[in-house]
C-alpha cells in the first residue's frame, strides 16, 4: 500500500495543536520538494516550523521515499518557547512516519549551524560516547516514526550533497527483515546496559532509561 501524501497531515490534531504543513518549493528533481510542518493552536501558527526538510515522493524500486530534515523542540511560539511532552511527540513522529514507505528512510540533523537546542546537544554528545543513536533523543524520535530498522549515524559525511551530521533511520521493507533488526538491535542495547552498569555519567543514564522503556514496552519478545 502506498505512503499517504504529505497533504494528509495538514490539520491533523497533535494533543493540544494541529499541524500546519507548508510546501516551501521544489529541489529541481522530480518528486522532491522542500516542507515545513508547523503548530497551530486557536488559529495561531507557531513562529518557526517544528521539523523542515526535503521531502522525495515514493517512487517505483529502487527509489524510496524520504525526508531529510531538522527537527525543533521546544519552538517558538508567539514570543514563547513551547515543547511537546512525550506523548505528543510520539504522536507526531508517529504520523511523520505515514509518509514514510517500507524501505524508505528519515533523517535528522543533530549539527545545527548555530540553532542547536538540548535535544540536539544531547544526541551528539550521547553518540560521542558511544550510546547506540537508538537510545538518543532523536534517535527515539526516529523510532517513534517506526524508522530506526537501522539507524545510521552520519557523523562523518562521504561528500558536500549529506549536508549536516544526522541520524538516519530506515523503515524495514517487511517483517522478517524488521525481526532480524529488532534482535540485533536489542543485544546492542542490552551489551550497552551491561558496559554502563553503575554509571552516574547523565548521559548514560538517560540513555538507560530509554533503553529500559524500549525493553519493556516495544521490543518484540526474546524467542
Amino acid at each position: 500500500m502506498p505512503s499517504p501524501r504529505w497533504e494528509t497531515l495538514d490539520g491533523l490534531s497533535i494533543g493540544a495543536y494541529r499541524i500546519q504543513v507548508r510546501e516551501e518549493g521544489s529541489a529541481g528533481t522530480a518528486g522532491q520538494r522542500y516542507l515545513a510542518f508547523y503548530l497551530e493552536r486557536e488559529g495561531l501558527r507557531s513562529d518557526r516550523p517544528i521539523l523542515r526538510g526535503l521531502y522525495a515522493e515514493p517512487r517505483p524500486r529502487p527509489i524510496p521515499g524520504w525526508l531529510d530534515g531538522f527537527f525543533r523542540n521546544p519552538i517558538p511560539f508567539q514570543g514563547q518557547l513551547v515543547e511537546l511532552n512525550d506523548a505528543d511527540l510520539q504522536e507526531f513522529f508517529r504520523a511523520i512516519g505515514t509518509l514514510i514507505p517500507p524501505g524508505g528512510w528519515l533523517a535528522l540533523a543533530y549539527e545545527t549551524f548555530g540553532e542547536s537546542l538540548a535535544i540536539h546537544q544531547e544526541t551528539e554528545q550521547a553518540l560521542r560516547l558511544g550510546v547506540p543513536p537508538i537510545l538518543t533523543p532523536l534517535g527515539m524520535c526516529l523510532f517513534y516514526a517506526d524508522c530506526a530498522f537501522p539507524i545510521r549515524d552520519w557523523s562523518i559525511a562521504e561528500g558536500w550533497r549529506e549536508g549536516p551530521r544526522k541520524l538516519q533511520g530506515f523503515r524495514p521493507r517487511e517483517e522478517a527483515h524488521y525481526r532480524r533488526r529488532a534482535e540485533a538491535l536489542r543485544e546492542e542495547i542490552q551489551a550497552f546496559l551491561r558496559r554502563t552498569q553503575g554509571s552516574t555519567r547523565p548521559e548514560f543514564l538517560r540513555a538507560r532509561h530509554r533503553a529500559e522503556q524500549l525493553l519493556a514496552a516495544w521490543l518484540p519478545p526474546e524467542g
